[in-house]
Formats: structure tokens, sequence, C-alpha cells
């Protein structure tokens, strides 16, 4: 069963800073990529949370918002990686 405590976890495996909030009594899992300093890069913040099953991942691209769904946490991670890449 996906949860969003096993993202935050893969997410921070492959180097990424999730955190989970509660807002109006959901959880969102906010994540970000951060610069050499530990500092958010402003660009790069993402949100996640979980609907019916499914992965749904909202990033922004030039202020639009883009949503996308993924079945499993192997695709989403996958996905991450090419649009977020982080630099070790």
């Amino acid at each position: 069963m996906l949860s969003l405590e096993l993202v935050k976890k893969e997410l921070e495996v492959n180097n990424y800073s999730p955190v989970i909030h509660k807002i109006s009594n959901k959880e969102i899992l906010l994540f970000s990529v951060e610069d050499e300093d530990k500092i958010p890069i402003m660009n790069k913040i993402s949100n996640v949370v979980i609907e019916n099953e499914n992965i749904v991942l909202t990033y922004f691209k030039k202020q639009i918002d883009i949503k996308k769904e993924f079945k499993t946490i192997n695709d989403f991670i996958k996905f991450v990686k090419e649009i977020f890449p982080v630099s070790k």
C-alpha cells in the first residue's frame, strides 16, 4: 500500500529533502533540491499527495503547476530524478 512515509523514505535515499505537513487535515509531502549550503532551490520545490492509490506529484514549470500521477514509487522516483537531478 502506498503511503507518504514510504515516498518520503525513498526520496531521502535519493538525496532529496522531503518533509510531511498536515494541511487542513490532509497530509502533503513537500520536497526540494538543495544547493551546497542546504538551501532549497526555489524552482525545484514540489509536493506530493496520495490519491486513489496513486502518487500525485505537483511541480512548477514557468510558474504553471503541472500534475502527474504514478502508480508505483519506482516510476515516481525515476521521473523525479529526470526533472530534478541532484548533484552530489
